[in-house]
């Protein structure tokens, strides 16, 4: 017989390297799925605290540092800490081109394991428009002047005649009384549409429709009235910084060339005159009552975006706002939502209005500016379906 020695070892030697490598190739791959599972694992917690974050900006909106954004700019929230050893990071970048705001909210949700990465989402908050219509009350309408409403768009001209647009919209959370009046928009009414049978509608009207959210009251600014060193005096104007009201008797004529006034009341008798440069926006404050009807306001830009009359505070009882249209032209636009606004007089307007309750007379013609659409708001919302994942960490 021949000599087999040594042949059983080098087989066992074999067998136990092939099982190493086995149980090598075992563990590291459970160790691979270990690992594998737990970075899933954290990547979803990244995940959720991106989404968190993301919730909580929308939440605690930093209103006053966001208004305070330039097209182009972005403001980083820096990093903050969530429960379960997690954190994110917003910035916010304003990504219209100088009109109504537009906001990007980046967020990057992160775990403190080294394996998760970064998880980034996105969503889309976006400005409402103060004059999105001609005409929003929060109660009624009553366009009964025997006038027209039209549209047209100061950015792109002037107001012509032959070229009117039909976009002059109605938005009312109550009813709307519409006779010898001729709308060319469409009417959007919560109450009972009152058509009478010399009323007419070119785009229809849709009723029914929930109330519209109440627009936003703003708080009258702290310090006190405009100071008397702000408003020429002369005959027939008469001014108290103490309490707050400016008259004007005509044939006087006020010129205002600040940017901001705040007066509690307005007066114009006898065809009284306040009267605007228009070289730069400005805005009047008024903490109570306008009564314009015995007068008029000038704004000789002739751009409704230019002059701004606004309403701030609460009262007991509504004010009445009293406007008149004339041999002068009215550009601005009027911000009441707490005030019954009334229009006389046969002359044109050129603007756009929100009134607790409007109501016109004389025949005058509203001519609505959708260039004012476009304007800045203080008012923004997180957009529908503005949300998304970026690809990579």
């Amino acid at each position: 017989m021949k000599n087999r020695s040594g042949f059983v070892l080098p087989l066992v030697i074999f067998a136990i390297t092939v099982m190493s490598v086995v149980v090598i190739t075992a563990l590291s791959t459970a160790n691979d799925e270990r690992r594998a599972s737990r970075a899933s694992r954290e990547a979803t917690l990244a995940m959720y605290a991106a989404e968190a974050g993301l919730r909580q900006t929308y939440g605690a909106w930093p209103t006053a540092s966001v208004q305070n954004l330039n097209p182009g700019d972005s403001l980083d929230l820096g990093w903050k800490n969530l429960p379960n050893a997690a954190a994110y990071r917003s910035v916010i970048y304003r990504v219209d081109k100088g009109d109504l705001q537009q906001y990007n909210v980046v967020v990057q949700g992160r775990r403190t394991d080294p394996t998760a990465g970064v998880m980034t989402i996105v969503g889309a908050v976006g400005a409402v428009p103060t004059f999105k219509y001609a005409i929003r009350s929060e109660q009624a309408t009553y366009l009964t002047n025997g006038g027209t409403l039209d549209a047209y768009d100061s950015d792109k001209g002037a107001y012509i005649a032959t070229s009117i647009d039909s976009a002059a919209n109605v938005r009312t959370s109550g009813d709307l009384n519409i006779d010898h009046t001729t709308l060319k928009g469409e009417a959007i009414v919560s109450g009972s549409p009152n058509v009478g049978t010399a009323g007419v509608v070119t785009g229809g009207i849709t009723s029914g429709v929930p109330a519209a959210t109440p627009q936003d009251i703003p708080a009258c600014p702290g310090g006190g009235y405009t100071p008397a060193a702000k408003v020429p005096t002369g005959p027939g104007i008469s001014y108290n910084a103490l309490s707050g009201v400016l008259t004007v008797n005509g044939p006087a004529n006020l010129n205002l060339a600040d940017t901001v006034y705040y007066f509690r009341v307005i007066v114009l008798t006898n065809n009284g005159k306040i009267t605007f440069a228009g070289a730069s926006h400005a805005n009047v404050i008024l903490g109570d009552s306008l009564n314009a009807g015995g007068g008029s306001i000038v704004n000789n830009s002739h751009l409704p975006a230019n002059l701004a009359l606004s309403s701030c505070g609460t009262s007991a009882t509504p004010a009445w706002w009293s406007l008149a249209s004339g041999a002068s032209a009215g550009y601005y636009t009027v911000y009441a939502p707490n005030h019954i606004v009334y229009e006389v007089g046969s002359g044109d307007f050129y603007g756009a209005i929100v009134a607790q309750i409007y109501y016109s007379s004389g025949g005058g013609k509203f001519h609505y500016d959708q260039a004012l659409a476009r304007l800045p708001s203080n008012k923004t919302v997180v957009e529908t379906g503005g949300w998304a994942q970026l690809p990579g960490g």
